[in-house]
């Protein structure tokens, strides 16, 4: 599985910046799969969307046998942007 992470937008705004780009078949088997079970609890992505120009919006592009999912998160600090939070910490952990 190919995991990259972007992050747009906050006060500077901006082209995207890349975060992450991993591929987890070249991960120790507990980061593997840690790294997988984090990127299945995104889902789809959140269902309401946050407002606001100085928000950061994650892409998480994931690759696998599967296919090609994208999902797209905004960060409003609130609790319903954790698990992406959580999935780019974990994955920043391994790089």
């Amino acid at each position: 599985m190919r995991i990259t992470i972007s992050q747009r937008g906050g006060f500077a705004g901006g082209a995207p910046i890349q975060l992450a780009d991993v591929d987890t078949a070249r991960l120790p088997d507990a980061a593997r799969a840690a790294i997988e079970r984090r990127v299945q609890s995104l889902g789809s992505g959140p269902r309401d969307r946050a407002v606001g120009s100085d928000l950061l919006e994650y892409e998480i592009v994931v690759e696998s046998d599967q296919g090609r999912r994208v999902v797209t998160w905004t960060d409003d600090g609130g609790p319903s942007a954790a698990p992406v939070r959580d999935l780019i910490a974990e994955v920043q952990q391994v790089r």
